[in-house]
This record gives structure tokens, sequence and C-alpha cells, in this order.
């Protein structure tokens, strides 16, 4: 995941609107979640990238797109009309759950074996917000690029920038309105983020304060000689509807100076700043032109080869019937599943008697989307390695499996659960490469559920968050 990539969900989600009689942002939120997925099982359709490139980068997605929902919910009445304590800058809501949203139940459909259901109709465009009136000349939170010398000279408010870099972050690009600037500063890989947004102080002071989960710690900190508030973690979108969460790695500091009301996010893990740390940087804001303004070098566009499209097709380049008709074992597929998930295709491979049955996240406005369901059975052996049959504790070494099933991280929870009559095996989580070796990161956005019947072991794998624990039970209950 490069910067460009990083700054689409804050676009996305940013620009949704909702009626004013019931808001409900969670499907909006689902389908614009940006995702990379896992090194795939062989025979997959899924894109091919390294588990260490995904999961080195995945953490900065969520961290996205909990602020960037915790910014939609700021701004709509319903979530600024929650509480009855305000204060300058946050207000704590009258729960932990987000205002505003409604939990989105999954639609089940009847599912005939191998057909692919009809492409949902795109949602219509919707207009571009005044935070990004300059999108034309500053580019859009993708690809922000205008210096922090343009962006000043295009608003009638002084902008205050960073003056010196924590150590490894570099300024990556401003953008925004004649009412909203945003300027967005980085590491090089992607571990952390700060995110300046900054626009005129407005009288109404319900659009000042932020609503945030009841929990929430509220601290008043000094900036220079101005007072702020502080705040960390944000509502967390895994769960439906977003609930808050403090444990997660987002910092938001929030002063007026000069008549701007200035929101520091900070976005991560790295560099190591807490809430001293953010205060003292926030203290530094020049309006001068003393400010760090070098852009980094455009990255090279790597285009997508015919070979590369080819390869990918290939993983999975049989139909339902043809797979059927080349298996030597009776395969099963679900005769029910949520009404987003649509066939790609299947393989075989009859060295291992290993079936792979493909199915893709289908949203229309955002065909790049990777999410999917991964359906592998495979004929158990009666000697060897048993790919399927279960996990086991262990640490990965290049080689996932181990005599009795997949090897998990020390810190992954093993649930047993029911399949009917059937005791399987559930797991959330992926191996995640770092600097420091593979370590076993929990994720629910990587779901695993086994069992086995009748000498076949079965699999579902899916990537994302918009199926749970009991719906992947629900699947597999109807497989036959």
């Amino acid at each position: 995941m490069n910067k460009n990539e990083m700054r689409t969900l804050i676009k996305d989600l940013t620009e949704q609107k909702a009626p004013a009689a019931q808001i409900d942002l969670w499907p909006a939120i689902q389908a614009h979640l940006p995702v990379r997925e896992p090194e795939p099982l062989r025979g997959t359709t899924m894109k091919t990238q390294s588990q260490s490139q995904f999961w080195r980068s995945k953490p900065a997605y969520v961290l996205l797109a909990v602020i960037a929902i915790g910014a939609i919910v700021f701004a709509f009445p319903q979530g600024r009309a929650m509480g009855q304590a305000v204060l300058r800058f946050f207000q704590p809501g009258e729960s932990n759950l987000m205002p505003g949203v409604t939990v989105t139940p999954v639609q089940w459909v009847e599912q005939a074996p191998g057909v692919a259901a009809a492409t949902r109709t795109p949602q219509p465009p919707q207009p571009t917000p005044p935070g990004q009136a300059f999108e034309t000349t500053c580019g859009s939170y993708q690809a922000p690029r205008c210096s922090i010398e343009d962006i000043r000279g295009m608003v009638d408010f002084p902008v205050f920038a960073l003056p010196s870099l924590p150590e490894g972050m570099i300024f990556v690009g401003a953008t925004g309105g004649p009412d909203q600037v945003h300027l967005f500063y980085s590491t090089s890989n992607q571990t952390g983020n700060l995110i300046l947004w900054q626009e005129p102080r407005n009288d109404e002071e319900s659009r000042q304060t932020w609503q945030v989960g009841a929990d929430a710690v509220i601290e008043q900190v000094q900036v220079g000689a101005v007072t702020g508030e502080y705040v960390k973690g944000s509502y967390d979108g895994n769960a439906n509807p977003p609930v808050w969460n403090a444990d997660l790695n987002v910092q938001v500091l929030r002063w007026v100076n000069q008549g701007v009301l200035i929101n520091l996010q900070m976005l991560g893990t790295e560099p190591r700043l807490g809430r001293d740390d953010l205060a003292a940087l926030a203290a530094t804001l020049t309006d001068s032109p003393n400010a760090v303004t070098e852009l980094p070098a455009d990255e090279p566009v790597v285009e997508e080869t015919a070979t590369a499209t080819e390869e990918r097709i290939d993983m999975t380049p049989l139909t339902y019937a043809e797979v059927e008709e080349q298996a030597d074992f009776p395969i099963q597929s679900p005769a029910q599943l949520p009404e987003f998930l649509v066939f790609d295709g299947a393989s075989y491979d009859p060295a291992t008697q290993t079936v792979i049955l493909a199915y893709h996240y289908n949203y229309a406005n955002f065909p790049e989307n990777t999410n999917g369901l991964v359906i592998t059975e495979i004929v158990m052996p009666e000697i060897g390695t048993c790919a399927l049959c279960g996990f086991v504790v262990g640490q990965y070494n290049g080689d996932p499996t181990s005599g009795s099933g997949t090897k998990v991280g020390e810190n992954a929870t093993i649930q047993t659960v029911a399949i009917g009559n059937i005791a399987g095996q559930y797991v959330e989580g992926v191996w995640s490469g770092t600097e420091q070796g593979w370590v076993f990161d929990t994720t629910s956005y990587v779901k695993t559920l086994r069992w086995q019947s009748n000498g076949i072991a079965y699999e579902l794998r899916y990537f994302g968050e918009e199926i749970t624990k009991a719906d992947l039970i629900v699947i597999a209950e109807s497989m036959k």
C-alpha cells in the first residue's frame, strides 16, 4: 500500500451523505474499506501480494477507517446532539455505540452451484464536498500534491504547519477547500501518519465539538499558550455498528489558535508519540515560511501486465461443472450465501486432491475490492500432513502446516464450534511479516473455519469484515 492509496478511505468516507430522517452509514463504510489480502492459498483468484507487505500496511488502513468514521459522526446533528456535558472540543455520547448508525444484517440468497449472482447497481455519485474544492489543483486525499506555500495562497485564514518533523516522517502534500485545509505527513513504511485538519473557527459551538464514546477519556492539554483537548481511541469499524475502542492507535488533539480550529491526528504506532509528545509537537506549529515544505518525489506507476492478469485468472480457470467432472471425490458448495458474494471460478489439483471454490465481494462502486470467500476441500490423507485438519500453535517459518494442521500464533484464540452435529474449529488472524520477524496478527479481517466429514477436510476463509463467525457457520451448514 502506498501513501496515495491510503488517502482513498478518508476521501470516500467524508464524501458520504445521509438523509436527515435516518442515518445509516454502515453500508457505505463497509463498502469503502479498501483492503489487500495476505498471500493467497494456491488456486485462489485473489491478487498475489506478499503477506509481509499487506499486513505491515493493514493497520494503517484500519486506523484511517476508524478516524474517518468518527469524522462522519461529528458532521451530523444527531451525533452532535447526543450527550449533555458540552466540552470545548469533545463531547461524550450517551453510550459507546457510534450515533446514528444502525446494524446492517446480512441478506441471504439461495445459491445454485457455480452460478454467479447479478452485479448490483452502482450507487449514484455523490457531490464533491467543500473540503475537496481544490482537488483539481491540489489533488484528492489519495494524492495530495500542493505545497504548503500553494495551499496558503488559496485560503484567507492562517495555515499552520510543522517547522520540523519527527524522525522518519516526511511531508506528503496538502489539499482541501476554501474553508478547510488538510496537511498529510507519513512515515515511509506507513506505520505512522499525521494529519492536520484546519478550518476557521465557527461560532456554532456544536460544530466545534466532536462526539466521542461515553467511556472516552477527555484530557485537557496545554498547547503553547492555549488550552486544547486530547482523546485516544475512535469508533471501531470492525464492529457492526461501530463501537468506541480506546485501544485503537488513534490520537486526536484539538485546539484553537488565531481563530483557526486545528485537529492534529496521529494514526499508527511509529514514531512513538503520546499525549505530551503531540502537545509539544503542536506547540511548534507555525504559519511562517519556516515550515517543512519539501514534497516527496513522485512514485513510479507500475502498470499491471497482461501476463500478470492471465496468471491471476488462471488460478481458478474452471467452471463448477468442470471441477465436478475433474475431481475424483464428491465436492460440496454452499446452498446459501450472502447476496453480495459472487462465484468467480474453481480449480483442482489432482496431486493433492484439492478443490478451490472462489467467491468475491460484489460491489459495483468499488470494483477493485478484493474481499471474498475461499472454500477449500481436500481428501484427508491416510498418512502424512493433512493441511486443513485443525490448527496447532507454533511459529511460522515459511511452511505454515504441520502434521495436524496449520500453525497459528500463541496469541491466537482457537474456538470449537458446532456445524450442525459436527465439531469444527474457528480462528481469526493471519501471519504478518514485520521487521522483527513473523508475528500472528489476530485481526478479524481474516476468518477461518475448518471441519472434517466423511474423509474430506473443509475450510472456509473469508477476507473482509462483511460477515461474522456466525455467518460462516451458516454457510458451512448449507454446504451440500
